[in-house]
């Protein structure tokens, strides 16, 4: 599932309740792990958002179903920014967006978005978009293609072969 379909997602609790939506992710991208997920959840002019991790989650389909009943989920501790649960380099939609470097230093692209596992909160690939808007290409990376992860992504990869592996 790519994070930006999972972003958005209606939360339901163990009692088939609504209580928000997939706000947005933490993750070590340099494990691969998705560490939180954020929930939102009032309405537009009072929003607050708590996190769940992989224990929390019961199932995962059209809804997020958790294994938290209305009383766990009053006792998480609310805040109003999600900045206050984390730190803002290790959201999702702080990641997407950043540099990719190929291995001679030339710059390839940005993150598009990520492929996810989230029943085991486990990142299979990277997916990186290259071009304009008109020539936009492709391509799918595995942790193995990464050499460094940092205010830019760097791969193990050339230009050239970035560039074999690219699709529309």
């Amino acid at each position: 599932m790519k994070v930006s379909d999972f972003i958005g997602m209606k939360v339901i609790d163990i009692g088939a309740k609504e209580v928000g939506k997939v706000e947005d992710l933490a993750v070590i991208l340099k494990e691969y792990v998705v560490e939180q997920i954020f929930i939102s959840t009032g309405s537009t002019l009072s929003k607050k958002y708590f996190s769940v991790k992989e224990d929390d989650l019961a199932a995962i389909g059209d809804y997020v179903q958790l294994k938290l009943d209305g009383n766990a989920l009053e006792n998480r501790i609310k805040v109003d920014k999600v900045d206050d649960l984390v730190p803002k380099e290790t959201r999702y939609k702080n990641i997407s967006g950043r540099v990719v470097v190929a291995k001679g230093g030339m710059e390839i692209g940005k993150i598009e978005d990520m492929v996810i596992d989230p029943t085991g909160c486990l990142i299979q690939n990277v997916i990186i978009s290259m071009g304009g808007t008109f020539s936009r290409k492709h391509i799918i990376i595995s942790k193995e293609d990464i050499s460094e992860i940092g205010d830019y992504l760097i791969l193990k990869l050339s230009k050239e072969q970035v560039e074999q592996m690219a699709v529309d």
